[in-house]
C-alpha cells in the first residue's frame, strides 16, 4: 500500500483548494498560515507531485492538484454527510451559514427570526465573512455577492436582480446639501474577490467627479454601518444593505446617481446536501424574502 499523507495534510489542501489562498484556508482550520504552507510543503513532498502554483496572489491547482482535489471533495463530503446523520438526532438540526458583513448587518440577521418561528427546531449558526468563499465542509449554505463562477460541487442561485451602488447616508446628515461637505466613508479590506467599488469608481462612472465632499477614514463594515447610523458620513451601498434603512426612514439618498452593475447576491449549496430538509426550507424561505423585498423596490428612489 502506498504511503499515505496525513489526514491534517489533506485537510489542508483541501481548505486552500477551495479558498485559493493560504492565509484563508488558515483561518477557515482555525491554524497559522505557516502551518498551512508546512502541511503544503510535506503533502507534496509525501506524494511526489507538484499540487499548487501561484497565480498572482492565489494559489492555483495544478492539473495532478485537480485530480486529488476532486477525490478529496468527495470523501470529504461524504465523511461529513454520515457524522452530520449521526449527530442530529442528539442535537437536533443545525445551519451553519456564511454571508458578507454588510449584508448579514443590515439585511440577514434582521430576518432570521421570521425563519426561527417557520423552523424552531433548526440552529442557525452565521458567520460573515470579509473574503469570498465557496462550499465546503464548514458550511451548509454561502451567501456571496459578485459574478458566480461556476463550481460543479455547488448548487447556484441567485438572490437579486438589477443590483445598485449608491450613496447613503443618515437622515440628519446630507439630505439636503448632498455630497458637498460631507465625509466619504469606505470600507476597509474588501478584497479584490468582492468587487466593490470605492468612490473614485463611483464619481468616475456617475460624473460626479470635482464635488466638495471630505475623505473620512476607512472602517471595517460594521464599524462602517455604524458610523452611518450614527450621522458621521456617507457610504456606498446596494439596493439589498440599503433596503431596511431606506424603507424605515433612518437613511436617505442624498444624490439620485447611481452605478448599474452586473453583481448579485447568490446562494451557493452542496449539491450532496441541497436537499436536506432543513437547507431546502432554508433556501426557500430566504428567496422568498428577497422576491418580497425587490417587490417594493419603490421605496429606493430618492
Amino acid at each position: 500500500m502506498a504511503r499515505m499523507p496525513s489526514l491534517n495534510a489533506l485537510r489542508a489542501f483541501h481548505a486552500v483548494a477551495g479558498s485559493g489562498s493560504h492565509a484563508a484556508a488558515a483561518r477557515e482550520l482555525g491554524v497559522t498560515t505557516s502551518a498551512v504552507s508546512r502541511q503544503m510543503k510535506n503533502l507534496e513532498e509525501c506524494i511526489g507531485v507538484a499540487l499548487l502554483v501561484r497565480d498572482g496572489r492565489r494559489m492555483r491547482l495544478t492539473a495532478d492538484g485537480r485530480v486529488l482535489e476532486e477525490g478529496l471533495a468527495d470523501a470529504f463530503t461524504r465523511i461529513a454527510d454520515t457524522v452530520e446523520r449521526l449527530h442530529r438526532p442528539a442535537r437536533g438540526e443545525r445551519l451553519r451559514v456564511t454571508a458578507p458583513p454588510g449584508f448579514a448587518s443590515a439585511w440577514l440577521v434582521p430576518r432570521l427570526e421570521r425563519f426561527r418561528a417557520l423552523r424552531p427546531e433548526t440552529e442557525v449558526i452565521l458567520v460573515d465573512s470579509v473574503e469570498r468563499v465557496g462550499v465546503s465542509d464548514s458550511f451548509d449554505l454561502v451567501i456571496t455577492w459578485g459574478c458566480y463562477n461556476d463550481d460543479p460541487r455547488a448548487l447556484a442561485e441567485r438572490l437579486s436582480e438589477s443590483e445598485e451602488i449608491f450613496p447613503v447616508c443618515g437622515s440628519n446628515a446630507c439630505a439636503e446639501s448632498g455630497l458637498a461637505g460631507t465625509a466619504l466613508l469606505e470600507i476597509e479590506h474588501v478584497g479584490n474577490a468582492w468587487n466593490w467599488p470605492g468612490w473614485d469608481e463611483f464619481f468616475r462612472t456617475t460624473g460626479l467627479d470635482g464635488l466638495d465632499a471630505i475623505r473620512g477614514p476607512r472602517l471595517a463594515t460594521v464599524l462602517l454601518l455604524d458610523a452611518v447610523r450614527g450621522g458621521r458620513g456617507v457610504m456606498l451601498a446596494n439596493n439589498t444593505m440599503a433596503h431596511d434603512g431606506l424603507s424605515a426612514g433612518w437613511l436617505v439618498r442624498p444624490v439620485v446617481e447611481s452605478m448599474k452593475i452586473v453583481d448579485s447576491y447568490w446562494l451557493l449549496s452542496k449539491r450532496s446536501a441541497s436537499d436536506r430538509p432543513e437547507v431546502l426550507a432554508f433556501r426557500t424561505w430566504l428567496k422568498e424574502e428577497f422576491a418580497a423585498c425587490f417587490a417594493r423596490r419603490g421605496v429606493l428612489a430618492v
